[in-house]
Formats: C-alpha cells, structure tokens, sequence
C-alpha cells in the first residue's frame, strides 16, 4: 500500500493533480468545458501544470506532490503527450482535443490514476 498523502509536503497540490488527472481523462468532460469560445479551462490546466512544475521536474517533486519513480515515470509520459498535442497544427482547444494526439494524453492521465491508486470513473 502507497504512503499516506499527509507524508506529502503539499498534499493539497497532489489533489489539484488528481482532479485535473481526472478532467485529462475524461474527453466527454473536455468536450463539455474546453470548446466553448473563450473559454480558459485549457490555459487553467497548462498554468497548474506549469506553476508546479510537476511535468517538468516530476522528480523534484517526489516527496511534494508525487510519491516515487513510478509516479514520476507516467508525469515524463503525461508531459511529452501534452507537449505533443499543444504543439500540432490546431488552432483552438476544440480542435486540441478531438485531434489524435490527444487520445494519447487521455490513455496517459487515465494511466497515471491507475499508477497513483486512484479510483475514477472510467
């Protein structure tokens, strides 16, 4: 069984990492939220994502916000799949998400629930 959340230093970021873990992983959701015009759930994402560091230093962050290698290993995953599809040829977050690229950075946050021990829906 994983250690305890409360051993983290910032266990309130790890839940803002699973929660938008779990948005990643739903497409239905994204399609709900990220394709009206204006809106900025996608940039909320990428900020969160870049104000912790957790995709770019996943190692930095053990003891924080991940708890080990596993955890860091899917974050260099999750990172090089979010990378690949903010930098494809689309244009708006619609077009983002409903782009094959983007399955991947689905089946990756989905994976990295799996290696957190998260419960979701899917």
């Amino acid at each position: 069984m994983p250690p305890d959340d409360v051993l983290l230093q910032t266990p309130w970021l790890r839940a803002q990492l699973i929660e938008w873990l779990v948005k990643l992983s739903d497409r239905g959701w994204q399609e709900g939220n990220w394709t009206s015009a204006g809106d900025s759930a996608m940039d909320d994402m990428l900020d969160f994502f870049d104000d912790t560091g957790v995709l770019d230093d996943p190692t930095g962050r053990v003891g924080f916000i991940l708890r080990d290698e596993r955890e860091v290993s899917v974050m260099k995953d999750l990172n090089a799949a979010v990378d690949r599809a903010i930098t494809s040829t689309a244009e708006s977050d619609r077009e983002i998400i409903q782009s094959q690229p983007w399955d991947t950075v689905v089946a990756t946050a989905r994976e990295a629930l799996r290696v957190m021990d998260v419960d979701f829906p899917h």
